[in-house]
């Protein structure tokens, strides 16, 4: 997926977002567009935007908006 469509889905607030990386799986739970939580891998952190999220390094240490295109989302 590219970082335009998973940053669009995000926003869209329709649903929690389950996906895996590397064996491991997550969530991306948008609550709000200004409450946003994110699992991976034991660790949680939360968000005030989308755009926080997608510069997030919370997943393996690296941008979100520079893995996506390697993460299986559900």
């Amino acid at each position: 997926m590219n970082p335009q469509d998973l940053r669009n889905w995000i926003d869209s607030l329709t649903q929690d977002i389950s996906f895996e990386y590397r064996g491991i799986w997550g969530s991306i739970c948008p609550f709000s567009r200004s409450d946003i939580s994110v699992g991976y891998d034991g660790k949680e952190a939360s968000y005030t935007s989308v755009d926080d999220v997608m510069n997030s390094t919370l997943i393996d240490g690296k941008p979100l908006k520079e893995i996506c295109a390697d993460i299986h989302f559900e």
